[in-house]
């Protein structure tokens, strides 16, 4: 609405209504509202799925496909078409379901809300129809199961070297991922290179009993990595993904269930000290803690000789005490395999805790590890009883002081000129007997009664004759 001033007044207008009409070019979606594929240099595609028969040929028992007609408009589109290689080839709707029919034909659609004629609707992009070929993998795991450097139990010495292998095929271009599936039930990613980033590498010849079928891909992908620490243990799987939308793969088997085949690994080694770093437990109020400290082995350390903690070389076992220190106890980590905690009591906490000397000895049939515990780190450089100065920082201020101290002494020195810093030397007379004595110097540098090689003259002093004048006027 607008206003206008009358005699010192304002006057309003009746409010009007701005509509605004439009309508967007529609795009081609699936039933779940995700767009085609695009594929550089061949444009966007859709897949339907294939179920190739003993021909080779697409039987019609595969799943349809719906697609859905998606456009922004105002007021919303109530009339749409749809085009097979650009021919009308139904009425009004905004879905359609096709099937193998469709395969290698390509479909549009078209969407109008009144703004357009019939002969100037709106139309979307052309999408490709090409068949879809559910990937299926074939690994490598039974064979690697059964060679070295595999053991019995499937189990695997740390630092060795392991390269998964998983055959695929599937159309579009399949990828795989590999994921592990901890004993704990947690799902990740090996470590390995993972879709579209992976290593490949394409099959061009098929074997008699296997033949390529046509439009499909068949690729080896390979997993390597080394067995570095105990977090690799578990079951370990490859996927095989195909992207037929922008939206999530589909995937065989599932990328959060193992299928049938899978790689079970247990890693066996010596003693190392887990991802956690120690901490420290203290109740407030309390001047009691436990510092607990994780580890990892398999085969277990066995207490009591293969678990011990040191405290300034005195050894403890488990249940043991000495002064203010007690090993508690230790227990499976149940998150994370082959992983325990070792649980120290120190009751009470004293300030010179924090310098002592503290780790965790560990062993077993692989070899040891011994873990270095910081009381000063786990305890923020304080007690339970107060955050106090250590005594290194003491003695460094103490020293920093007495700097200080001398440094202000000396320049008082020598602006006062006293002590070692006075300005005035003092001058000897060398004049006196004694300051000659120290200089080697001689009074006379001759003889006053030697006998005179020549007469001396007498000299005469002419001195000046004194007169005085008076003048006329002073006498008279």
């Amino acid at each position: 609405m607008c206003q206008a001033a009358l005699n010192g007044g304002t006057v309003d207008s009746q409010p009007a209504t701005v509509d605004v009409r439009y309508l967007r070019q529609p795009h081609v979606v699936d039933a779940s509202g995700q767009g085609p594929v695009l594929i550089a240099s061949q444009g966007y595609r859709f897949y339907v799925e294939c179920a190739r028969g003993a021909d080779g040929l697409c039987q019609q028992s595969g799943r349809r496909k719906t697609l859905r007609c998606a456009v922004q408009s105002h007021p919303p589109a109530t009339v749409f078409r749809w085009l097979k290689n650009g021919v009308v080839t139904s009425g009004n709707g905004a879905e359609i379901t096709i099937g193998t029919e469709m395969i290698g034909q390509s479909i549009q659609c078209q969407a109008n809300n009144g703004l357009y004629s019939d002969t100037e609707m709106a139309t979307s992009q052309a999408v490709q129809i090409d068949p879809y070929c559910n990937p299926k993998p074939f690994d490598n795991f039974a064979t690697l199961q059964s060679a070295a450097p595999f053991q019995a139990g499937n189990r695997l010495e740390m630092n060795q070297q392991i390269n998964l292998g998983c055959q695929v095929e599937g159309n579009p271009r399949p990828v795989v991922f590999w994921k592990l599936r901890k004993s704990n039930g947690q799902v990740v990613d090996a470590p390995c290179a993972q879709g579209f980033d992976g290593q490949y590498q394409e099959v061009n010849e098929s074997p008699r009993d296997r033949p390529i079928p046509p439009n499909v891909v068949r690729l080896n992908a390979i997993c390597s990595f080394r067995v570095s620490n105990y977090s690799l243990s578990g079951q370990y799987w490859c996927s095989a993904c195909s992207y037929v939308s922008q939206g999530a793969p589909e995937c065989s088997p599932s990328l959060e269930t193992p299928g049938t085949s899978t790689l079970s690994i247990q890693v066996t080694g010596p003693p190392m000290q887990s991802d956690a770093a120690p901490t420290i437990e203290q109740a407030p109020g309390s001047n009691n803690a436990v510092v607990t400290v994780h580890y990892c082995a398999e085969p277990m350390p066995r207490p009591p000789r293969e678990v011990i903690y040191s405290i300034d070389k005195n050894d403890l076992q488990i249940g043991q005490s000495w002064e203010n220190f007690r090993f508690e106890s230790t227990t499976q980590n149940n998150t994370v395999p082959n992983c325990y905690l070792a649980r120290l009591n120190i009751a009470p906490v004293r300030e010179e805790d924090q310098y002592r000397v503290i780790e965790l000895r560990l062993q077993n049939q692989y070899g040891s590890k011994q873990i270095p515990v910081s009381l000063e780190a786990l305890l923020g450089g304080g007690t339970a009883s107060g955050a106090r100065l250590s005594g290194w920082w003491i003695a460094f201020f103490v020293l920093l002081a007495i700097c200080l101290a001398l440094i202000c002494c000396v320049a008082f020195c020598i602006r006062r000129g006293v002590l070692c810093f006075n300005r005035v030397k003092e001058q000897s007379d060398y004049n006196e007997p004694k300051a000659k004595a120290n200089l080697n110097v001689r009074e006379n540098f001759y003889d006053a009664d030697a006998p005179r090689l020549y007469t001396p003259q007498s000299v005469e002093v002419c001195e000046p004759a004194m007169g005085v004048y008076l003048s006329r006027e002073a006498v008279v």
